[in-house]
C-alpha cells in the first residue's frame, strides 16, 4: 500500500488533485423590473383627533425616545478587551530561540512550547517562529443595553465576539499572506501523537505513517489554507491538503471524518481531522510533505521524535 501507485511519477498527487479541483460555472441571475400604473386613492375624511389625547401621546412618545437615546448612548460606550493576537517572525543569520525569546521578552520555554520544538532546539535561518502576545483592544457595543442582568451579560457578548472576529480576521490574512510567499523551509509540529510505524523511503512511500486509536485528533502541523478536503482520491481515502506557503504543502489521509473544508484557514495545532484507517489496513494517519509538488522526508522538519 505504500508503493505509488498512481503511475504518474513524484506529481501524481498533484496532478490527480488539479484534475478533482475542477471550477464549477456560476450561472447568472438576470432580473426584470415592469412599471404599474396605480391610481390615486380618493382622499376620505378623517374623525378629528382628541387634543388632549394628541398632546399626552406626544408627551409619552418624547419620553420613551429619551429613554430609547440614553439607552443607546450606554450601548455605544467603547469596551476594553484583552484579545490573543499570533504574529510571525523569521529567524535571521545569529539568532537563536534564547536571543529571539529575549528580544520579545517572552520565557524560551513559552516561545517553544508555541512553536513545537525543545527550548535546547536549533532554530534555522529563514525559519519562521510563532509569537504569541496579549494586546489590549477596546470595541463598540453592538446593541442597545437592556434592564438588569441581561445587560451587562448582552453588552459583554458582543464586545467579546467583535474582539474575537477582528483577532481572527487578522489572524486569516496573516496565514494568507504567508501561503503566497516562497519559503525555503517550514517549520512543522506533529500532526497526531502515536508511534511512526512506516518510515519515508524515497521513491516507495510518499510519507510517514503515525499510529493511533480511532478518532485519535490529527491537527495541522502548520498554518496554512487547505487547498483539498474530500475523498476523490481513492487510494488516500479521506485527504486534507495544506498549503503552508508556495513551495510546501502538507497530506494527511486515512482518516475517519474531516473536520474543515476546502478554503479554510488552519492554525498550527488546531484539530482538523479523525483518525481512522480508510483506505488503509490499520488506524493511522499517512503524512505527507511535498516540496513543489514532491514528497520529501517529513522527518527533517518536525521537532525531535516523538517518545
Amino acid at each position: 500500500m505504500f508503493d505509488d501507485r498512481s503511475g504518474q511519477g513524484a506529481n501524481g498527487l498533484a496532478r490527480r488533485l488539479w484534475q478533482c479541483l475542477a471550477g464549477f460555472g456560476l450561472a447568472a441571475l438576470l432580473g426584470a423590473c415592469a412599471n404599474v400604473d396605480q391610481q390615486p386613492a380618493q382622499p376620505q375624511p378623517q374623525p378629528q383627533p382628541d387634543q388632549s389625547a394628541a398632546a399626552s401621546a406626544a408627551s409619552d412618545a418624547a419620553a420613551t425616545a429619551a429613554k430609547a437615546s440614553a439607552s443607546q448612548l450606554q450601548a455605544a460606550a467603547p469596551v476594553t478587551r484583552v484579545v490573543t493576537k499570533t504574529t510571525w517572525i523569521r529567524v535571521r543569520r545569529g539568532d537563536s530561540l534564547l536571543g529571539i525569546a529575549a528580544s520579545h521578552k517572552v520565557a524560551v520555554k513559552d516561545l517553544a512550547a508555541w512553536n513545537g520544538i525543545k527550548p535546547t532546539s536549533h532554530v534555522r535561518i529563514g525559519q519562521s517562529l510563532k509569537l504569541v502576545s496579549k494586546q489590549t483592544i477596546t470595541v463598540q457595543a453592538a446593541a442597545p443595553a437592556q434592564s438588569g442582568g441581561a445587560a451587562s451579560r448582552g453588552s459583554s457578548a458582543a464586545a467579546d465576539s467583535a474582539a474575537s472576529s477582528t483577532t481572527s480576521a487578522e489572524d486569516s490574512r496573516q496565514v494568507a499572506a504567508e501561503v503566497k510567499r516562497h519559503a525555503r523551509s517550514v517549520a512543522l509540529v506533529w500532526p497526531a501523537k502515536g508511534k511512526v510505524v512506516e518510515p519515508f523511503e524515497p521513491g516507495t512511500t510518499r510519507g510517514i505513517e503515525i499510529a493511533g486509536k480511532a478518532g485519535d485528533p490529527v491537527i495541522a502541523a502548520a498554518d496554512g489554507k487547505v487547498m483539498y478536503a474530500g475523498t476523490g482520491l481513492n487510494e488516500y481515502g479521506s485527504l486534507i491538503i495544506v498549503q503552508h506557503n508556495k513551495d510546501f504543502l502538507t497530506a494527511y489521509s486515512h482518516n475517519r471524518r474531516l473536520l474543515v473544508r476546502t478554503g479554510d484557514m488552519v492554525h498550527q495545532g488546531q484539530q482538523i481531522a479523525e483518525m481512522g484507517s480508510e483506505n488503509n489496513d490499520r488506524v493511522a494517519v499517512m503524512f505527507e510533505v511535498r516540496r513543489d509538488g514532491k514528497p520529501v522526508d517529513p522527518i527533517p522538519y518536525l521537532p525531535a521524535p516523538q517518545s
